[in-house]
């Protein structure tokens, strides 16, 4: 059975948001809130991962040890600001643990559906000559992405990392496209209205943030 972990970028500042993305106040099947990075580990462990890598920055580290989890390592990315992404995802690259499969999300979207993952999954499994899956809806690409590792050694080399997007483009024709039915994919959280959007409230932050 292939091993399955995920990766979510989470180091960004979220000065457009008001706060920092990973903190943002995300609400539980319990009714107590807790941050969005830990929103996204935990839909990823309770449906196809074994592990989740949560890339934050240092100062992240303290508010979200008290709701981290087993399964859940959080990792303090000292790559340069202005990579963005890329450099959160090169610097989770190379501390990875063994894995076949990699899914990938920004921190700045709703936590993926288990049945989306499932799909990008299957496609890749069904297929052994592709290394990499992601999803459309209605024409639209959006997140989360799953990645062969081996489609993941332009972040080991020395030099600036490409954007995802990009890289995946590179790859052609051994990128597959998969529709869904799931119209969050395509949903960013970038600002205080994006965020009104989904949850009818403004951007909270839990302490730390």
């Amino acid at each position: 059975m292939s091993r399955t972990l995920a990766i979510v970028l989470a180091a960004g500042d979220g000065k457009r948001l008001g706060g920092p993305k990973a903190l943002l106040a995300w609400p539980s099947p319990s009714g107590k809130d807790r941050p969005l990075a830990i929103a996204h580990a935990e839909a990823r462990l309770a449906a196809e991962c074994t592990e989740v890598l949560l890339v934050v920055r240092k100062a992240m580290i303290p508010a979200l040890l008290g709701y981290s989890r087993p399964g859940v390592s959080l990792l303090s990315s000292d790559a340069a600001a202005d990579l963005g992404p890329a450099g959160s995802l090169a610097f989770a690259v190379s501390r990875l643990a063994e894995a076949d499969l990699l899914v990938i999300t920004p921190v700045d979207t709703q936590p993926a559906k288990a049945e989306t993952v499932r799909a990008l999954i299957d496609r890749l499994v069904a297929d052994p000559s592709l290394l990499a899956a992601r999803p459309e809806y209605k024409g639209r690409g959006g997140h989360p992405v799953v990645l062969r590792r081996a489609a993941l050694e332009a972040y080991t080399r020395a030099g600036t990392p490409p954007i995802l997007r990009s890289h995946l483009a590179s790859l052609g024709s051994r990128v597959a496209v998969v529709d869904v039915a799931d119209p969050t994919i395509v949903l960013d959280l970038n600002t205080p209205s994006d965020v009104m959007g989904v949850l009818r409230a403004l951007p909270r932050f839990l302490p730390g943030g």
